[in-house]
């Protein structure tokens, strides 16, 4: 995007006094916020088309259920992310472990759950606060999870938008770095030691 596309946007900056997390950094960013929807992006999103942000603008938020959306997701070099995933149960992971594939663990139209990964979601402002916004315990990792079980167990709907894609550069800093794969084991047993978690498990089962 160039100055052009910025023109009339009006941005507040937060700086913080000592590092935050992920979930932390989004909800001070809501509590703050001004208009009717809140996206949550990581820096390393890059926007294809300059009508991106109308295009999701002009959208139905809200009927018939508060929806939590996203962007179809792909790498530089152009194979699609795995942004839309199965539940982050221990057998799903193992799954995912030894295939190493690339794209969509499941079909976000088919019924069943799924979760939307947090590199770019939208989702009503009003919404999202309500929620209570991400559980800022989680660090890092599994904060996206534990907000799309929450987001569909009070009912919302989750929709991966259609023809709108986004690049995202990952770093899978959890591969390389010791403190981050820490990080990301807590964030897992944090998971499977919550309500939501199980709530899902239960849905999954009937």
């Amino acid at each position: 995007m160039g100055d052009d596309d910025l023109a009339g946007l009006r941005a507040t900056v937060l700086r913080n006094t000592k590092v935050k997390g992920f979930g932390a950094n989004h909800n001070a960013a809501s509590a703050i916020a001004e208009g009717d929807l809140f996206a949550i992006v990581n820096p390393d999103i890059r926007l294809l088309a300059s009508d991106t942000l109308a295009q999701i603008a002009v959208m139905e938020w809200r009927k018939p259920r508060p929806a939590l959306r996203a962007p179809i997701v792909i790498a530089p070099d152009g194979t699609r992310e795995d942004s839309v995933r199965r539940n982050l149960s221990v057998p799903n992971l193992i799954r995912r472990a030894r295939h190493r594939a690339t794209g969509w663990e499941t079909d976000p139209t088919a019924p069943g759950f799924f979760w939307l990964a947090g590199m770019f979601l939208i989702a009503p402002l009003d919404t999202f606060r309500a929620l209570g916004g991400f559980d800022e315990r989680f660090r890092l990792y599994c904060e996206d999870y534990d907000f799309s079980a929450r987001w569909r167990i009070a009912g919302g709907r989750m929709e991966v938008i259609q023809g709108l894609e986004v690049v995202h550069d990952a770093r899978r800093d959890s591969r390389r770095s010791l403190r981050h794969l820490k990080w990301h084991l807590s964030s897992l047993l944090r998971v499977w030691r919550s309500k939501p978690f199980w709530k899902i498990v239960v849905a999954q089962r009937r």
